[in-house]
């Protein structure tokens, strides 16, 4: 056995470097959603977390790469219109949704987008838990 076997036998192989995914398509998918909803550039920005110059670039070429915090929100929103779709009849309905009135507790008689677009990523996760403790 040489020397450099003994070494690689003694110590274990490392891990593999986790390999950076490409979420681009899912960030799209999240500004298309925002869209449908009829949202303003103000409340996709708080929904996204991101400023408005970044919502511009995003708009011409959604990032490869985003922060966890800005990855959880995308999370979030698609969740929430998944969650949506299923639960509601029509696609009319899941885009007017966000801008109903809802006598809710979470949301005290006012439209969920107001919650939604408040700016911390913990309403987006509100709304997503309250949606799959309604779905059941």
């Amino acid at each position: 056995m040489t020397a450099a076997s003994k070494t690689s036998a003694q110590q274990p192989a490392a891990p593999p470097a986790a390999l950076p995914h490409d979420i681009s398509g899912a960030i799209s998918a999240a500004l298309n959603i925002l869209d449908q909803w009829q949202l303003d550039r103000a409340q996709q920005c708080a929904m996204l977390g991101i400023s408005e110059r970044s919502w511009y670039d995003w708009k011409r070429q959604a990032p490869a790469r985003v922060g966890r915090d800005t990855l959880e929100r995308v999370s979030y929103i698609l969740g929430i219109w998944k969650a949506l779709r299923l639960m509601l009849p029509d696609q009319s309905a899941y885009k007017r949704w966000p801008h109903l009135p809802n006598r809710a507790a979470l949301f005290g008689g006012r439209p969920p987008v107001e919650r939604m677009a408040a700016g911390q990523v913990g309403d987006l996760y509100a709304v997503r838990d309250w949606l799959d403790g309604w779905r059941g």
